[in-house]
């Protein structure tokens, strides 16, 4: 386009409006700015900041409980088997080896009913077995009784080292209950076993357990 003053043609540059009918003058015409895209642009990205603040929060809170768990497993020493560890509904042999073990502890003259699972202790030949700790004092006689109607009882008694102080089978009844009566050697804690006498896998279920114990009378 001529320049009316110069002569010489002028290139319009971007932002320029010509307005033809109005002779050769040439302005500038910049348009306002759009506020409503504006606004548009600046909710998307606090949309995208208040994801990204939400997801790191989250992360985060699932962070602290995921360490709380493992510091309550390693408080109270729980193992519980996951679901994976299962095989057609029975716990496999190498998971429940792999399980902490922590036996329960028992009071003397009270009666324990309880239950013989495929989440206790696994044995070499099959079945699974129950542990209970006590503490008892040397020449004090211990009465072990364990019945169940469910499997046939084996009840022992181990010392400290792992050694067995006394176990049985049947007991005089006739019946397939356990009752044994021992001697104790040594003061000190001893583990009480509840198991099956067949150690079949099947052999599970639950059982009453009743301990009791009886210093010697003097001159005795």
């Amino acid at each position: 386009m001529p320049n009316s003053d110069s002569g010489q043609p002028q290139t319009l540059r971007p932002g320029q409006q010509c307005l033809i009918g109005q002779g050769h003058n040439v302005s500038q015409a910049f348009p306002p700015p759009d506020l409503a895209l504006y606004r548009l642009e600046l909710l998307f990205f606090l949309y995208l900041l208040i994801t990204l603040l939400f997801g790191m929060y989250y992360t985060y809170r699932m962070t602290v409980r995921q360490r709380r768990i493992q510091v309550l497993e390693k408080l109270f020493r729980l193992n519980a088997p996951r679901r994976a560890d299962y095989f057609d509904g029975k716990l496999s042999t190498a998971t429940a080896k792999s399980r902490v073990y922590e036996p329960i502890p028992l009071l003397i003259s009270k009666p324990i009913a309880d239950t013989l699972s495929v989440l206790d202790i696994p044995l070499g030949q099959g079945g699974f077995a129950r542990d209970y700790t006590v503490s008892l004092t040397a020449s004090d006689q211990v009465v072990i009784e364990l019945k169940s109607e469910r499997f046939d009882t084996f009840v022992s008694l181990l010392a400290f080292d792992g050694s067995t102080v006394g176990e049985n089978d049947d007991g005089p009844d006739g019946t397939t209950n356990s009752l044994l009566v021992v001697s104790i050697p040594k003061s000190g804690s001893y583990t009480v076993r509840v198991r099956a006498s067949d150690e079949a896998k099947e052999a599970v279920g639950p059982f009453t357990l009743f301990v009791t114990r009886s210093r010697p009378q003097a001159g005795g």
